[in-house]
């Protein structure tokens, strides 16, 4: 199996310690997760605008921004990020306007994300796939964090891998939702390439950040036998094509 790229979920992150917990995670990661709530689209609320664009100056990684949000146009410009970063929008607040959310996302000189929630088909995606840099696969209901993983999400993954084969596309497809040591290999065997970590994969698994992400990678190898310290693979590492 390839070795994925690890996203840590930066809405479980210790409020408090922030910048001192980004200069940590620089280190150990390949990109970071942002979501981003307006309450409306999901019970609750998480990061920022504001928080995105902070980091964006303040760290070499790049980022995959999820807008869960009522008005995806609206947000998009509030953003200021660079030609590495994504803005991944809903399938289900874009049905009407996708194609001009695309150009707008590549005008600001970013790439262009779309995530699926649980009960949206893969053929939402059918007619902008070749446009699509990352595909989310959510993996649990948007808005919280701790919660199982629907097991019907997986034949969801393994037919976006076979449509990007199908149709010549160069998506990444990432998983979003229960990624930790019981799920690691189900998932990148399902064809994931990103691999979300939020609570139960990585900031529980210790107080001390530096011991949780030695942790998270002791587990990851006892699952899949990859070593995330290991050799970089140029193919499965590239963030996008």
């Amino acid at each position: 199996m390839n070795k994925p790229l690890m996203a840590p979920s930066l809405m479980c992150m210790d409020p408090m310690n922030v910048a001192r917990d980004i200069s940590i995670m620089d280190e150990h990661f390949d990109l970071y997760h942002v979501d981003v709530m307006d309450s409306r689209f999901c019970p609750n609320m998480a990061l920022t605008p504001q928080f995105a664009n902070t980091l964006h100056k303040h760290s070499s990684l790049p980022m995959d921004v999820h807008l869960m949000v009522e008005d995806p146009v609206m947000f998009t410009e509030m953003f200021e990020l660079g030609p590495d970063d994504c803005l991944s929008y809903q399938a289900e607040t874009v049905e009407r306007n996708a194609f001009r959310l695309y150009e707008r996302t590549r005008q600001l000189g970013v790439k262009f994300g779309i995530v699926l929630s649980p009960m949206t088909p893969l053929s939402a995606i059918e007619t902008i796939c070749e446009r699509i840099d990352i595909l989310t696969i959510m993996t649990i209901d948007t808005g919280f964090a701790g919660q199982k993983v629907i097991p019907e999400t997986l034949a969801k993954i393994e037919a976006a891998r076979k449509l990007r084969e199908n149709r010549g596309c160069h998506f990444k497809i990432q998983v979003d939702g229960g990624v930790k040591q019981a799920t690691f290999k189900t998932f990148q065997q399902a064809g994931a390439d990103i691999l979300i970590v939020g609570n139960s994969g990585l900031f529980s698994l210790d107080p001390s950040l530096p011991l949780a992400i030695e942790k998270y990678k002791l587990a990851f190898k006892a699952e899949t036998g990859i070593d995330l310290d290991g050799p970089d693979e140029p193919e499965s590492l590239r963030f996008c094509a």
